[in-house]
């Protein structure tokens, strides 16, 4: 039985310093989205935990935007999603 705290401890200490690590990483930087390449495929904007992401319709079809910047932690997770590279971080202004 104590193995298998200690194997749930392990796991969860290990968790909990990557999300410190990727938080120390990347605490400057934001998502951004490059419209030439974005399809509106909506994968990314299903992954975003912030709710950072959302769509936008106009002239030239469905695509995605940066509704939210100051909520995206850069944690990554949409850029992953994304099969045509159009999101990529970049240094907060």
């Amino acid at each position: 039985m104590n193995t298998v705290y200690i194997g749930l401890g392990t796991i969860l200490l290990l968790w909990l310093t990557g999300n410190l690590y990727r938080k120390r990483k990347n605490g400057n930087k934001i998502i951004c989205v490059d419209e030439d390449h974005c399809t509106g495929c909506l994968r990314c904007v299903k992954r975003c935990t912030r709710r950072v992401l959302e769509t936008e319709k106009d002239e030239t079809g469905l695509h995605v935007v940066v509704k939210y910047p100051d909520k995206c932690t850069a944690c990554g997770d949409c850029l992953g999603k994304c099969r045509f590279n159009a999101l990529k971080l970049i240094e907060r202004t």
